[in-house]
């Protein structure tokens, strides 16, 4: 007796339908990876290949990663590291209260908040004039205040001081960073229910108590986001610090991405601009792993 083979059922032909639209799928948006990937890699393997290359040669070397020992990185890092620290202890305690205030029911509040936000849509070039201004020695308000309130005698050039330079570039980092820590820990608190205020209310606590035993726990994590990602933009934030003072005086702001300008464009050593752009990124990468792997952490403790 002859068996009839029977044909493919519904499933088999679904299962092959979908196979043909996911390699479908796959290769009519391949040009736009591959696109992608030349425009985000390709830059990147350049920098990494160039830092391993000494000036005027071709042989790989790690004399551009051994001169990052030397007399001049090591103080840019330090400055780096305060403004990118400084900054973002400054935007987290202004952000804070004010993310605090705007979560009230008062009038205005709608534009308060885009008040508050306006740091970002000011061009970088309006905000270092403006700071500029501000700390003139004639005539600028920062001076004009301080010798008010009698905490100087003399108007002090902040921008040309050795020593106070570099507080005041951090000032200016930190009034153009604030957007973004506001709007995280704004969002995170909008999170909160009422419930949990409310029921702490109740139970007697109030004002301060309810700030330090549910407001602040609640916003921990985006007070971490929003520190990390805010420190990660400031310390590799250029253009603040070269038109408010080019790095001076006497190298007293030089920075990391300074010191990658002027590796690369005075001194025209590629290799070692490229080690620095190379340690910037592994900075902000470690930064990113550390803040993820306390968020998992944090997860897990909660869970």
């Amino acid at each position: 007796m002859v068996k009839l083979r029977k044909g493919p059922g519904r499933d088999d032909l679904g299962m092959g339908y979908n196979a043909y639209l996911q390699i479908a799928g796959l290769v009519m948006s391949a040009p736009a990876i591959i696109l992608l990937c030349l425009l985000i890699l390709g830059p990147f393997v350049v920098v990494v290949v160039q830092s391993l290359i000494g000036k005027g040669g071709s042989a790989i070397t790690l004399a551009n990663y051994r001169w990052l020992f030397g007399q001049d990185f090591a103080p840019a890092l330090g400055r780096t590291l305060f403004i990118g620290i400084g900054s973002v202890a400054l935007e987290v305690l202004a952000a804070i209260p004010l993310a605090l205030l705007l979560n009230q029911r008062i009038p205005g509040r709608g534009f308060l908040r885009a008040f508050v936000t306006l740091p970002w849509a000011v061009p970088t070039i309006a905000v270092a004039t403006a700071f500029l201004w501000l700390a003139d020695p004639e005539y600028g308000i920062f001076n004009q205040v301080a010798m008010g309130l009698g905490i100087i005698k003399a108007p002090l050039a902040l921008m040309g001081s050795y020593s106070l330079a570099l507080p005041a570039v951090t000032v200016a980092h930190a009034w153009k960073g604030l957007p973004l820590v506001f709007i995280v820990i704004l969002s995170s608190l909008q999170s909160l229910s009422p419930e949990y205020l409310e029921a702490a209310r109740v139970d007697g606590a109030r004002g301060l108590s309810q700030l330090r035993y549910i407001i602040l726990p609640h916003l921990r994590s985006a007070i971490a986001l929003a520190a990390v990602l805010s420190g990660i933009y400031n310390f590799a934030l250029f253009d603040i610090t070269y038109l408010l003072t080019g790095g001076g005086p006497s190298d007293a702001t030089t920075t990391l991405p300074l010191l990658l300008y002027n590796q690369e464009f005075y001194a025209g050593n590629s290799g070692r601009s490229s080690a620095v752009g190379v340690t910037i990124f592994l900075a902000g990468l470690i930064a990113l792993v550390v803040l993820f792997r306390a968020s998992s952490t944090d997860r897990r403790r909660r869970v």
